[in-house]
């Protein structure tokens, strides 16, 4: 059949996917012709999708018309009865964006934290930055209260101050203490600007790069980590597996986001075993698209922007990512050895650095 056709002659291309990647393609396009929310409701990665678009315009079963927008030609049509497909229908809570904890609980940590929120520099390139709406972040605070990971806790964030997230942290004032560690001296020097400002005293941001391995005081030190990795093997095990190695012990949590606009799910099955058999903890929560991310400055830089079918670039959200709790149920393992591996921001199946 024709799906199996696209999968076998994609994957001699050498890109990882299934005969369900394709089909979920051609029903995305059922709905919408923009190419950047046929990435987001299909839930592939660029690479992907692009590819995938590239061989049905080959076959005449789509073209894009002046405003390149994608349609299905007749044959097209004729394919989609053949198989009987439906186009994809979201069905999701309205209140809560999905998520399943409305941001607007908390109205006046929200109010405060979108005060500092327009402060935030714009995303660089160079650390692969881009952030999520200041709902997602509100959120992601409220979900580790809901889960009881706030209260009282010493919580380490790594890697997510685009977000500002240990800043929303903080702005609770219920964690014991928060360690703050990013790459960027804007986001570092923002954070401490504001704790300064507001008189918290138990939190604290520095300049880290986490390819690089954690001083002892911080190994096994902390109840919570949260952190948002690029998706390469190497930068997966510096942000999460250095996350892991901080944790106390048992009962321990971490959080993280995972795309599938960067990592297709046969990459998710490597991240999802190197969790339970390298790492030893347990994942005990997967919500789907929870964290919205804000279109980017430099995305007609990006690899996605040169492999895609299309000119155009994206006009609403279409970047999302899942969002993962971690526990440790004995003894979590970690990782805490240097990264040298180059291939850090970017590699066959992520595009957006």
């Amino acid at each position: 059949m024709l799906l199996e056709e696209i999968r076998d002659e994609l994957k001699r291309k050498g890109i990882r996917l299934s005969r369900r990647n394709v089909e979920r393609i051609l029903r995305a396009l059922m709905v919408s012709g923009d190419f950047w929310e046929v990435v987001d409701i299909s839930e592939s990665t660029v690479p992907m999708a692009s590819e995938v678009v590239k061989e049905l315009l080959r076959r005449n079963l789509l073209f894009k018309d002046d405003s390149e927008n994608l349609r299905f030609t007749e044959e097209g049509k004729d394919l989609l009865k053949e198989l009987n497909l439906v186009g994809f229908e979201r069905i999701s809570c309205p209140a809560c964006q999905g998520r399943g904890i409305p941001f607007y609980w908390d109205l006046d940590l929200y109010r405060e934290f979108l005060e500092f929120a327009r402060r935030r520099p714009e995303p660089v390139r160079d650390y692969d930055q881009g952030s999520v709406t200041p709902e997602t972040t509100v959120s992601r605070v409220l979900f580790l209260k809901d889960r009881g990971d706030l209260e009282g806790k010493e919580i380490l964030v790594m890697g997510a101050e685009d977000d500002l997230t240990g800043l929303a942290v903080a702005l609770t004032r219920l964690p014991k203490r928060v360690l703050i560690l990013d790459i960027d001296e804007r986001l570092i020097k923002l954070d401490n600007e504001a704790f300064k400002e507001l008189g918290i005293d138990n939190a604290e941001a520095m300049v880290f790069d986490l390819r690089e391995p954690f001083p002892k005081e911080w190994l096994r030190s902390f109840d919570v980590f949260i952190t948002d990795p690029p998706e390469t093997y190497s930068a997966f095990k510096a942000f999460v597996g250095r996350g892991i190695a901080s944790l106390k012990g048992e009962g321990s949590a971490g959080y993280f986001g995972l795309t599938l606009r960067d990592s297709s799910l046969f990459r998710w099955r490597d991240f999802q075993k190197s969790l339970i058999e390298d790492f030893g903890v347990v994942i005990t929560d997967i919500v789907k698209n929870f964290n919205d991310y804000q279109n980017w400055g430099y995305h007609q830089e990006t690899k996605a922007s040169q492999i895609a079918p299309v000119k155009k670039g994206p006009k609403g959200i279409w970047y999302r990512s899942y969002w993962y709790r971690v526990e440790v149920l004995e003894e979590g393992k970690g990782f805490n050895e240097r990264i040298s591996d180059e291939v850090f921001y970017l590699d066959e199946e992520g595009s957006t650095t």
